[in-house]
């Protein structure tokens, strides 16, 4: 796919992706700088829990799957926003990814970050908020899964 091609599919999932929340267009094309696209087979590992600090990924198609200590925890569809703890933590994968179904995922460069705290504070700000705001809520959803878990082992 261009990158236009890209956009447009992104542009497409915008209210599921919170990332880009608040971002207007020409600090959507700015973002876009930094985004590739590739393709992933079924059955292959994005990464693995323990792997170093990598980039963000989201999923345009296909379905991936997300696992902690080998125990599937959730699984993922177009337009979820995935890597972003140890990208952004600068830690270890907390989570495995893999691909369930042959895959297509936008890449987001780590190298936006270091590049957007100086060129343009106040997307840097829009897109940690946002980035906090989604590491918040996984936080509540393992809280539950957690939850969940004690109850039905007793």
């Amino acid at each position: 796919m261009e990158k236009w091609e890209i956009q447009e599919k992104i542009l497409d999932m915008l209210p599921q992706i919170s990332f880009f929340g608040g971002a207007d267009e020409d600090e959507m094309d700015e973002i876009m700088e930094y985004v590739d696209e590739i393709e992933v087979e079924a059955g292959t590992y994005i990464y693995r829990e323990g792997d170093p600090p990598g980039d963000l990924y989201i999923l345009l198609e296909g379905r991936m799957e997300f696992s902690i200590l080998e125990e599937k925890v959730a699984e993922g569809e177009p337009g979820i926003l995935f890597g972003m703890s140890a990208t952004i933590g600068i830690q270890k994968q907390l989570v495995s990814a893999l691909a369930k179904t042959d895959v297509k995922l936008a890449v987001i460069s780590r190298k936006l970050f270091m590049t957007m705290c100086k060129k343009n504070p106040e997307l840097f700000g829009k897109i940690i908020l946002n980035i906090a705001r989604d590491l918040a809520r996984d936080l509540k959803f393992l809280r539950e899964y957690v939850m969940e878990h004690k109850r039905s082992t007793g």
